[in-house]
């Protein structure tokens, strides 16, 4: 763990009984001694304290001056007895009847169908923003008046737990109910006006006619944004206003079926918190199952507001979940974005389990293991790095509105090792292929194409966009049960989903090179990404067909200058029409080339394409070139575009490659290997040399000092001068005049600009 991090673990701290400060010291002080500095204070059954009384306040206040004596880092605060949050433990329902959640029924007697409302006195409603405002006074107001010197310090938020305005459910459900959904007063004029039509109308022709309920989207839109407008919006901007962070999570979060009828718009409602959140209590362990729909809601969250994301973990357990698993879920998560990990749950004492008698997973001194949370929290960090990494997809699905087959198609670009991401609707999308469900389809919106079967669409991915990184067995067999996820810093993550239970071998294809690597049951796998830094310019030769050479950007790229040669026939040239001047003393050439080429003052290249054209005639040999086009840039083919330090377009350069990453070395590895294109190579480890190689085998022993380290590594190569040259100036045919000749000409090129590392 890095002295700058902060454990993102968070234990879920059941307040159970009436604790005194030698339990809370003892609970905290055993916390610090396995790494955790951050603590989530829950008030669950079993909490024997008068729930926001004297003694609550005074047991909390007992929390915060043990955790400040101790080094404590953030605090939050749960903002409900259990749940759902809006309540007050039910406070708000008893200050006023209409701050219980209202909704519209409809019942069927022979054929007749009658609307009325109702409520349900046993939940919030959190449609109301006068509900909302007896919440804020009756629970946030109270912390503000006890501990807000604390909040933005050692108080960092405050955890809402699955708010909605789905509870419309009370007592016994008559036989004669066909249909029920929360409601609000403006909702039928709203209505109206998106619509033209009678809300009470539609509802009655759709069950009568037994047809789609086209009027369900548009309530659930106007819910979801009264449901943001009454009771998210207003506590986020409370939250605000006192420097605290609003996270939490919300309720039915994986499927659209769910997630729809419970918040309404549920990529907008998540991204109302400050810090979303997301619920995963189950520990999912196969891909068929895993919740791919919450971690995409959360993620689209968490990409928006830049502060993070926080994950609701184990509560259901059970309670021998190995820590290897805990380890799985966690870095799970983070390829999602998330970087706090709150352990569920963290009791105090187990009476608690009286009323929750049904799961039970304790994070606490009952587990004997509990010293092993060092361990995990080592490993949280090194996820919470991960969470904060660029991700670039290569698909975005747009959420729907109604309920579509999205989970299976999740599902099936995950197994597929496929770049997803979840829009809105209505939202821009940037990545290469677009994709809305539309009834029985799937539609591509930058092509236009549209597939009736998934497995079509699949085959059009696989032809039009082969992968360029993926795990395959060893055998070259494709692997459906791994979670890949690239990032745009070139590294990569791989979670083992398979329930095989047993080590496999398998290999990672990336950067044109095979990396084999085991992968435990439950295991995963970091891949560093590399930056690959020059010494020198990068060339593009000009090749002249009948005097003529096009180079085409896609960019603007500055910083460019022209080598032309002086000696065995003078080059002079245009470009774009103009004659070009060399007149300073060649820098860009290697030595030896330098003394006889001039060069241009730098200059700057417009998008589009560009023309060389040849003023006057000279030959072009094989081993002195007419011209260089020089500069920091990477070349495909004709193409140029800006270098991105990725060692991307650098085949044809010739000098030192410079490559750097972050490297987690396995604690039983004790050999390293590299793919160097037999390159003269030189490695080090945090700032050591492990040796120089100059032929096979480009292999080093790792020291036992490094050994379940990460480190960070440095790899140094020098290429010959042959990438300069190219391939096209050589005469390819054996039956030519210098035919004789073709087996002594350079092969072009650096074939592995980047060079993958392999721990054994």
């Amino acid at each position: 763990m890095r002295e700058t991090d902060e454990n993102p673990l968070v234990p879920m701290g059941a307040l159970t009984g009436k604790p005194d400060r030698k339990m809370i010291s003892e609970t905290l002080t055993a916390l610090k001694e396995v790494g955790i500095t951050q603590y989530l204070i829950y008030p669950r059954s079993g909490c024997e304290l008068n729930y926001l009384g004297k003694e609550w306040f005074e047991t909390c206040r007992l929390f915060f001056e043990e955790g400040e004596r101790l080094g404590f880092t953030s605090f939050w605060l749960y903002d409900e007895f259990n749940w759902p949050s809006g309540q007050c433990g039910g406070k708000v329902m008893q200050e006023n009847p209409d701050y219980a959640l209202p909704y519209l029924q409809v019942l069927e007697d022979n054929g007749k169908f009658v609307i009325r409302e109702g409520r349900n006195p046993a939940r919030p409603n959190v449609l109301n923003p006068e509900a909302a405002r007896s919440f804020l006074r009756s629970t946030h107001e109270k912390y503000a008046e006890h501990f807000g010197h604390l909040f933005g310090g050692l108080i960092k938020g405050i955890f809402s737990d699955e708010p909605s305005f789905l509870y419309v459910w009370h007592g016994e459900t008559p036989k004669e109910e066909q249909l029920r959904f929360a409601c609000y007063p403006d909702l039928k004029k709203e209505y109206a006006e998106l619509t033209g039509n009678d809300l009470e109308q539609d509802l009655v022709f759709c069950l009568k006619n037994h047809c789609d309920p086209f009027w369900q989207p548009t309530v659930r839109k106007l819910l979801g944004a009264q449901f943001r407008k009454a009771f998210l919006k207003p506590i986020r901007e409370w939250c605000s206003a006192h420097n605290l962070l609003l996270t939490g999570h919300l309720m039915d979060e994986s499927s659209p079926a769910g997630a729809l009828r419970a918040s309404g718009q549920p990529l907008e409602t998540t991204g109302t918190f400050s810090l979303p959140g997301m619920d995963e209590i189950f520990t999912r362990r196969r891909m068929e199952d895993t919740e791919w729909l919450t971690l995409g809601t959360v993620e689209h969250g968490i990409r928006r507001n830049g502060n993070g994301g926080l994950a609701e973990l184990f509560a259901l357990g059970p309670c021998d979940l190995s820590l290897g698993r805990m380890k799985k879920m966690i870095r799970t998560v983070s390829m999602f974005g998330v970087d706090h990990y709150v352990l569920a749950v963290a009791q105090l004492d187990m009476r608690g389990n009286v009323e929750k008698s049904q799961y039970f997973n304790p994070y606490s001194r009952t587990q004997p293991w509990f010293r092993a949370l060092n361990r995990l929290g080592e490993d949280a960090c090194s996820a919470a790095r991960t969470a904060k990494k660029r991700f670039l997809p290569e698909i975005q699905i747009r959420y729907p509105s109604v309920e579509r087959p999205l989970n299976e198609l999740l599902i099936r670009l995950t197994a597929a090792q496929r770049q997803w991401a979840l829009i809105g609707e209505e939202e821009a999308g940037s990545a290469p292929f677009i994709l809305r469900l539309e009834y029985s389809s799937i539609v591509e919106e930058n092509s236009g194409k549209s597939w009736n079967r998934m497995e079509e669409f699949m085959q059009y991915l696989e032809q039009t966009a082969p992968l360029r990184t993926f795990v395959s067995e060893q055998n070259g067999a494709p692997v459906k049960d791994v979670f890949l996820r690239n990032y745009a810093d070139g590294s990569a993550e791989i979670v083992n989903f398979s329930e095989s239970g047993r080590c496999r071998k398998l290999i990672l294809h990336r950067n044109g090179q095979d990396i084999p690597f085991p992968l435990e049951a439950d295991g995963t796998r970091s891949f560093p990404g590399w930056i690959v830094e020059m010494d020198r310019p990068n060339l593009k030769r000009l090749i002249f067909k009948n005097g003529i050479c096009r180079i085409s950007l896609k960019a603007p790229l500055s910083g460019l200058t022209l080598a032309l040669r002086s000696y065995g026939g003078r080059t002079e040239l245009r470009m774009d029409g103009i004659s070009v001047t060399a007149e300073k003393e060649c820098s860009s050439l290697p030595q030896g080339f330098r003394e006889l080429y001039r060069e241009t003052e730098s200059f700057e290249l417009a998008p589009g394409e560009h023309l060389f054209e040849l003023t006057e005639k000279a030959p072009d040999y094989p081993y002195l070139p007419l011209a260089f086009l020089t500069g920091t840039f990477a070349v495909s083919g004709a193409d140029l575009s800006k270098y991105a330090a990725d060692g991307n377009g650098l085949e044809e350069y010739a000098g030192k490659l410079i490559q750097h990453g972050t490297v987690a070395i396995p604690v039983d590895a004790q050999l390293l290997r590299l793919e160097t294109d037999d390159l003269d190579t030189e490695v080090f480890f945090d700032g050591e040399s492990l040796g120089e190689r100059a032929w096979a085998p480009f292999a080093w022993r790792i020291p036992e000092r490094f050994a379940g380290q990460t480190v960070s590594a440095t790899i140094v190569r020098y290429t010959s001068c042959a990438p300069i040259f190219g391939t096209e100036s050589f005469d390819p045919n054996p039956n030519g005049p210098n035919g004789w000749l073709a087996q002594y000409r350079p092969h072009g090129g650096v074939p592995h600009p980047v060079s993958e590392l392999i721990l054994e």
